[in-house]
């Protein structure tokens, strides 16, 4: 049985995964409520899929079935709750991570972790650009936006440790949070991913890459003075430095490296 998590996002920062991995647009359309079990169906890119999900003892359980995209478009035309959503996959350690952007029927940012069991969902630590958890709260559910409509979007604080870590993140330089023990499978690639911070010997030389080296991915060259006021994941960790960053700061940030028309 597949489960989840669900995070608020700074919408900021949000713009800022979609404008480094892009997005697939996905629409879903809600049937009413039946007595045992409830249906949608999906529409993303030309694959559609009609989704049943029973109740059962130990949870809800899901059956998909593809369908024509000219079918399931048939069937959206036809169901009372709709919702239009940007779907972005990161890869943090070993865990696919999606960022879910609601268009319709209202703006809203998430952030969905899939896991494959209830013990890997309550044993997962959130990274520090995570906002709160809304998973037990029902109107944050697909569900309950397509039928009841979109809640309103709260503000999500910022800190410099939450950015420097979406940095790293999109930098494919995944750290765990500290005292967060993966499960077994997930334990090598997550320790290697770590390393460089727990590897005695190459630490002091990689401490400085931020500094010593251009940034990778998204930012690249512009970013470098940027992330180096900032300061560093470890300097936010020893509280050397707890700046709080503004939305509109990094809204002009992603209107900077936007390529410039001639």
């Amino acid at each position: 049985m597949v489960t989840s998590r669900r995070y608020f996002i700074a919408s900021s920062l949000a713009r800022l995964i979609r404008k480094d991995r892009g997005g697939n647009r996905v629409t879903e359309g809600h049937f009413p409520n039946q007595a045992d079990r409830s249906s949608f169906v999906v529409v993303e890119g030309d694959k559609g899929s009609l989704v049943l999900l029973h109740a059962g003892p130990n949870g809800p359980t899901e059956e998909r079935t593809e369908v024509p995209r000219a079918h399931a478009e048939a069937l959206l035309d036809v169901t009372p709750g709709k919702l239009d959503y940007l779907l972005t996959h990161l890869t943090v350690g070993t865990r696919d991570i999606q960022i879910v952007r609601f268009v319709t029927p209202g703006p809203l940012d998430l952030i969905s972790v899939p896991f494959e069991s209830d013990e890997e969902a309550r044993d997962f630590r959130p990274l520090s650009w995570f906002g709160p958890d809304v998973t037990t709260e029902v109107a944050y559910q697909n569900r309950s936006i397509a039928l009841e409509g979109a809640p309103q979007a709260p503000d999500v604080p910022m800190s410099n440790a939450a950015l420097n870590s979406l940095l790293d993140t999109l930098e494919n330089r995944y750290s765990a949070p500290r005292g967060y023990t993966p499960h077994a499978p997930a334990r090598a690639s997550a320790e290697a991913g770590t390393g460089q911070r727990n590897a005695p010997p190459a630490a002091p030389a990689q401490a400085n890459e931020r500094t010593a080296q251009p940034q990778r991915g998204v930012l690249s060259r512009p970013a470098a003075p940027v992330d180096a006021d900032l300061g560093d994941d470890d300097a936010g960790d020893d509280n050397d430095l707890n700046l709080n960053i503004e939305d509109n700061v990094i809204r002009e940030l992603a209107r900077s490296l936007r390529p410039q028309r001639r």
